[in-house]
């Protein structure tokens, strides 16, 4: 493949490097695949850098006409939200990049023009000569993992920190599995594009959909939220699994453990697999890729690459600094010493109390999911006049089961692992056999009953 002139995509301002990029490689190599739209589907679309070089000129065209307060991006097409965002980046218009859940949020947003797949501009709104001018940003929601989203102003140079330009990124495949307008998803397709990637979106998050895609498009950067990983491991035909050949793996969004840091790597022995903690709010902390969960003990009080510091309260919670001119951050995750290792416990915001005791769901969802039969879990509090809160679970069988094994024999069998392996107040009341566990758009699950606020 044609090398790309980072000395010079670098040395832009942050908000234009994405648009230079895209502009460049078009140039050098104008019939190179930037996103492969609809993968493992019968719909399969691809588009070249030319193509989407051409749609952020004219789009920038139309928002140097327009000179709006910012933008507001409702594009359903990967290629369209980047290519809005890349020309509002190079124009300096502030832009937000809102999922589904969030699209309510808009607040001091009212005055942002709305662009769709269309890439159309609408007219008439209020322009930036009648306002005060903002510097661009880029405006995220989070996850919602511990309540309602929230909207998050982050500037291009935090948006593009964590992108890896070194030569030995580009031109790679990488998986967007995630949701394209959250933090995460963000990461992803700004890497690929920035280095001449290949964006590979599948067209839904059925595993063999996805595994498909993998194996197709000869992705070699799978990244994915522990739930969604698991769910293709355990789920995907064994046959398009092992035609997927990824290079590296990267988790974020929730705790990867053990298990499935093992049957990664027997599912994909020639990868490597790296877990990347990291917030909206905080942008990425620190990244473990010695196969093991959570992170070394040694990390905690000591100052780590770039500067971030790691400490603890006395209840686990995990306070992360980013610099010695920083303040402390409480990140709402809990973590606990074992060995020479802090695994994360869950999320503080997650905790059920069933009557003034404490239940962790990831710890009964790590003993339900090691019950034979059980390929996936979800624990969460459910409502109890009694106790405040009870324990409620859901598990999803292998298919097949194996011989002699019956839905009923499972269950009652996870049940009986929950009250060998945790205290009485922790074993679920209500376990249900469903055939997949509720996820959030960003990919993680649900620790809330389905329809919660």
């Amino acid at each position: 493949m044609t090398a790309l002139d980072l000395s010079r995509i670098n040395a832009e301002p942050a908000a234009e490097r994405l648009a230079v990029a895209i502009d460049e490689i078009g140039r050098v190599a104008a019939d190179r695949v930037a996103v492969v739209a609809d993968a493992g589907g019968p719909n399969r679309r691809a588009v070249t850098y030319a193509a989407l070089a051409s749609a952020v000129a004219a789009v920038e065209a139309e928002l140097a006409r327009a000179q709006p307060v910012g933008v507001i991006v409702r594009a359903r097409r990967v290629d369209a939200l980047v290519a809005v965002a890349a020309a509002c980046g190079r124009q300096g218009v502030p832009v937000a990049l809102l999922a589904d859940d969030a699209r309510d949020l808009v607040g001091d947003l009212r005055d942002w023009i709305v662009i769709d797949d269309s890439l159309a501009v609408p007219t008439g709104a209020k322009c930036r000569e009648t306002v005060e001018r903002d510097p661009p940003h880029v405006v995220v929601a989070t996850s919602g993992t511990s309540g309602p989203p929230k909207l998050v102003q982050r500037t291009w140079d935090a948006v593009l920190a964590a992108a890896r330009l070194a030569e030995q990124w580009q031109g790679l495949a990488w998986l967007l599995a995630y949701d394209a307008t959250r933090w995460a998803g963000i990461q992803v397709w700004a890497q690929s594009l920035l280095t001449g990637g290949r964006l590979v979106v599948p067209a839904s998050r059925d595993p063999d959909t996805v595994a498909r895609a993998v194996a197709d498009e000869q992705v070699a950067i799978l990244p994915a939220t522990p739930t969604l990983l698991r769910r293709l491991l355990t789920s995907a035909d064994r046959g398009l699994l092992a035609a997927a050949k990824p290079d590296r793996i990267t988790l974020g969004g929730e705790a990867a453990d053990g298990p499935l840091l093992d049957q990664a790597r027997e599912a994909f022995p020639g990868a490597r697999v790296t877990h990347v903690y990291a917030t909206t709010e905080l942008g990425e902390v620190f990244r473990v890729s010695d196969g093991r969960p959570g992170f070394p003990a040694a990390w905690i009080g000591r100052e780590l690459p770039g500067g971030v510091r790691l400490s603890t309260r006395r209840d686990g919670e995990l306070l992360v600094q980013l610099s010695r001119d920083s303040a402390e951050v409480a990140t709402g995750d809990v973590v606990e010493r074992r060995g020479d290792r802090f695994e994360f416990t869950g999320r503080r915001s997650d905790v059920i109390v069933v009557g003034g005791a404490k239940v962790f769901p990831k710890r009964v969802e790590e003993v339900l999911r090691s019950v034979p039969g059980v390929t996936e879990a979800r624990v969460y509090g459910q409502p109890s006049a009694i106790t405040g809160e009870l324990v409620a679970a859901e598990i999803v069988l292998a298919d097949p089961l194996t011989a002699g094994a019956s839905p009923e024999s499972v269950r009652a069998a996870a049940l009986a692992a929950c009250r060998g392996a945790v205290e009485s107040h922790g074993v679920p009341r209500i376990l249900d056999i469903v055939k997949r566990v509720a996820t959030s758009s960003a990919g993680k699950t649900l620790r809330r009953p389905v329809g919660a606020s």
